[in-house]
């Protein structure tokens, strides 16, 4: 059984979630098949059998896909002639003990950021000043909404827009174009339909006895993740066409709501690089709750971009990491 749920999840980024979602979720369980595996590893050591070459070939066969989830590079002083950043703000202050805007903004000037994607930022109750960051564009999830993107720049932004999403949703996708060392480039941020699971769910789940009861909320689990995972199938298609028509070099950051054994992942890294497997150290994850142990926030960039390093810090308070990488303008 581990064998085969640890395949499926190994062809789970190359399925869409509408064709078919149980694939797709076998891919979001993908850590714990793994995990599943390595033990069933270590038991055949122990107790020399035949089925330890199996989980063996097994695991050399996902080698590609663990190494989206650790990464070894060394930690090297060069910086490169662009930083860019995303975080989602979780609403910036509304809840408390956690950031504000002026914390934000501090944290990023002085880190020398030169663009970030700020997620679920509440534009009535957070601001950026534009004494530091000169340009910026609001996207909003819904036409007059409060809440959506803020994209800072300190370089000229030449142009702007929002990606139309084919379904209504309150997430949000835009861009926009900047001139950077004579050159100019798009930067899209993007926020993807959330899986709308919540920690009071998995403590729902986790304080019920294995009746009728827990298999009516467990299925209500379940949909949920269905509906999300068929919507940012829809969202990234409808980010992909959008590329398509733009012959600049492109950076995508921001929160994908999707690990890295997901067909989100899959479609928006094609031809781009994750900065995080080229530049980064160690484990990553980016989301704190319940468990920090998923990444769903991402930058990639095109191979007109030589990765130079990428960090993260939980040092500004919010339920998602914030996220940096430095990279070289060919």
């Amino acid at each position: 059984m581990v064998l085969s749920a640890v395949l499926l999840s190994y062809i789970a980024p190359f399925i869409d979630p509408t064709k078919s979602w149980h694939i797709a979720f076998m891919g979001l369980t993908f850590k714990a098949w793994i995990i599943a595996l390595v033990g069933f590893l270590l038991l055949g050591i122990w107790l020399r059998t035949k089925m330890f070459w199996k989980n063996i070939i097994v695991f050399g066969i996902g080698l590609p896909f663990l190494l989206r989830l650790f990464s070894f590079h060394p930690d090297i002083a060069t910086t490169g002639n662009f930083k860019v950043a995303s975080f989602n703000t979780y609403a910036i202050g509304i809840y408390e003990g956690l950031n504000n805007s002026a914390q934000i903004e501090t944290y990023l000037n002085e880190h020398d950021v030169d663009c970030a994607a700020l997620i679920e930022w509440r534009f009535n109750q957070g601001k950026i000043s534009k004494k530091q960051y000169p340009y910026q564009v609001k996207i909003r999830a819904t036409k007059g909404s409060n809440n959506g993107i803020l994209l800072v720049s300190r370089k000229p932004i030449q142009n702007i827009g929002k990606v139309a999403f084919t379904k209504k949703s309150y997430n949000a996708a835009g861009f926009i174009d900047i001139s950077v060392e004579g050159k100019l480039v798009r930067v899209y941020g993007i926020h993807l339909e959330t899986t709308r699971i919540k920690s009071r769910d998995y403590h729902n789940l986790k304080g019920l006895e294995f009746d009728s009861t827990y298999t009516e909320n467990a299925k209500n689990v379940a949909q949920r993740l269905k509906l999300s995972m068929e919507n940012r199938a829809g969202q990234v298609a409808d980010i992909k066409n959008h590329m398509a028509s733009c012959d600049l070099p492109i950076i995508i950051m921001g929160d994908f709501n999707d690990t890295p054994q997901s067909y989100t992942y899959q479609q928006l890294v094609e031809s781009k690089q994750d900065i995080f497997v080229k530049s980064g150290s160690g484990f990553e994850a980016t989301f704190l709750k319940p468990f920090p142990f998923l990444r769903i926030d991402y930058i990639f960039a095109d191979n007109a971009f030589t990765p130079v390093r990428y960090s993260s810090t939980d040092s500004i308070k919010s339920d998602h990491k914030l996220i940096f990488a430095d990279l070289q303008i060919n």
